[in-house]
């Protein structure tokens, strides 16, 4: 009787960004092994953000909604359970909530963290959840040394992986006239987009035109359409596949990113993949680890207005400069980040789960929910009470 392979399944909230991204890659370009390889995406139907709802290259998925914080936490966890596969294998988390069921549930799975960006808020679920966590993965060098001096004792179970892009045959070309500037990534504050009118302002002030594209969507796109302007320079293409956005990349010169905190931006790596030459905050994760400032890109500090004018005005003034930084850029995500060469790093690992897997406490704390959560309570009991409290404040309800 044939065994039942393994199962690799990576959960994730169902966002547009880069998480989905990097599991969209690692799955596409992965080599034959042991696992059947899986997606489970989770759903806040309370959440604003646009959804990810296509199929990924996996050979199981399925989607999980709930409406957490309403809904009972204990009846949500022991659902999002029984949503996994039969079997055992490894569990690559990303958020809370699949953490939580980790530590509420004896899955039998293997659990991988990931560790994708230099926030607080990931860091303290890596403390949060070390119990029930087998293996840590640092996208990024200051990621890994955050962790290792947070977890002393786990040194031998925090692994620093790159990940890495499909590097694109079609690169972008030169083109005169003005200079090219685009933006991917989540319309939110945390990456810096209201600084966008800011920056044109000032280079219009010095004479620069520049062609903008936004690619995106998020809270904030509208105050950032709003604060702009209207403008036949400045298009808006909304959420786009992966391979319309690699294509309209192409047609650029300049990758504009003034975010606040980043774990390893996928964004910043598949434009520079495309000879896009980067002007993006100067962060201590990920990005020192691809741009070398003046070289492979400018590295102005987060909320330098001035310093990203001055950066794009001399790229579009000195184009023999532009084309000179372009094939850099290109050429370290082409030797460094090719996904091929990547994923066979992130394979290895999950092949280590039965060796790396620790022994699970006899008693573990679930850091989240109040007396509502009892797991005695029924669902349909705490849904109702806490969906007319949510009314009453006028929060978001579906």
């Amino acid at each position: 009787m044939k065994m039942q392979s393994p199962n690799l399944v990576y959960v994730s909230p169902d966002k547009m960004g880069g998480v989905i991204s990097i599991i969209a890659n690692l799955l596409q370009h992965r080599r034959p092994d042991e696992f059947r390889h899986c997606a489970l995406l989770t759903h806040n139907l309370l959440d604003v953000d646009t959804r990810f709802n296509r199929p990924l290259p996996a050979e199981w998925q399925t989607s999980f909604e709930h409406r957490m914080p309403i809904e009972n936490l204990r009846s949500v966890l022991r659902r999002l359970a029984k949503a996994l596969p039969d079997g055992d294998g490894v569990l690559v988390t990303n958020d809370w909530i699949e953490l939580a069921m980790a530590a509420a549930i004896n899955t039998g799975y293997a659990t991988y963290q990931i560790v994708h960006a230099d926030y607080d808020y990931y860091y303290g679920l890596a403390v949060k959840h070390e119990p029930v966590t087998d293996v840590y993965i640092a996208y990024s060098r200051a990621v890994y040394e955050t962790l290792i001096q947070m977890l002393p004792d786990r040194l031998d179970t925090i692994f620093h992986l790159r990940y890495g892009v499909p590097v694109p045959a079609k690169i972008r070309s030169a083109s005169a006239g003005r200079l090219r500037a685009l933006f991917v990534g989540r319309l939110g504050e945390g990456k810096g987009i209201l600084d966008l009118p800011q920056i044109d302002r000032q280079l219009l002030d010095s004479g620069v035109e520049v062609e903008w594209t936004i690619i995106g969507d998020g809270p904030s796109g509208e105050e950032l359409k709003r604060q702009w302007g209207v403008s036949r320079r400045i298009r808006y293409l909304g959420n786009l596949p992966n391979s319309e956005v690699m294509a309209h990349s192409a047609e650029h010169d300049v990758f504009v990113l003034p975010t606040r905190a980043e774990g390893f931006p996928v964004a910043l790596l598949e434009a520079m993949g495309v000879g896009l030459v980067p002007v993006v905050s100067n962060l201590k994760s990920g990005v020192p680890e691809v741009v070398a400032s003046g070289v492979t890109g400018f590295t102005p500090e987060v909320g330098d207005i001035a310093g990203f004018a001055s950066a794009i005005a001399e790229l579009a003034r000195n184009r023999d400069r532009l084309e000179t930084m372009s094939r850099a850029a290109r050429q370290i995500v082409v030797e460094q980040f090719d996904i091929r060469e990547r994923v066979a790093d992130y394979q290895a690992l999950f092949a280590r789960y039965r060796e790396l897997r620790r022994p699970r406490p006899a008693k573990i704390k679930l850091h989240y929910g109040s007396r509502l959560d009892n797991p005695w309570i029924p669902n349909a009991v705490v849904y109702p009470i806490r969906y007319g409290i949510r009314l009453m404040k006028g929060k978001r309800v579906r």
